[in-house]
């Protein structure tokens, strides 16, 4: 019995397929230096917008300077203080992270901040 296409009338009956998944997942990476002198009132060296985006971000902060730096990590959940001493770094993972910000101790101060942010956006 040779094969016949029946079947358009009864998948026209058949409930759509779901969309693909509707939220995207992105990462950026990137080593920048920064520097700051003793009037710097504080220096932004990362920065969400808008801040209700959820970003992971994995990092390292070293401080190339003779003095301590204070960085200050920005979250939806409350803001974390670290101290990274002269010829020091400080590697992390924070989730929610809005900004982070350095502050010298009085001092000039120069250092590098390598980063890898993961972010989630629902596309429409």
């Amino acid at each position: 019995m040779p094969y016949k296409k029946h079947h358009a009338p009864h998948c026209s009956k058949c409930p759509k397929r779901p969309g693909n998944d509707r939220f995207k997942v992105l990462t950026f990476e990137n080593c920048a230096p920064f520097a700051g002198t003793s009037n710097t009132v504080a220096n932004i060296i990362f920065d969400v917008e808008p801040n209700s985006l959820p970003v992971v971000l994995a990092g390292t902060i070293e401080n190339f300077s003779n003095d301590g730096i204070n960085v200050i990590f920005e979250r939806s959940s409350g803001n974390i203080t670290r101290t990274i001493l002269a010829h020091s770094s400080l590697s992390f993972i924070y989730d929610d992270v809005t900004r982070i910000s350095v502050f010298g101790f009085g001092q000039a101060y120069t250092g590098s901040f390598k980063f890898q942010a993961t972010y989630t956006f629902e596309v429409e």
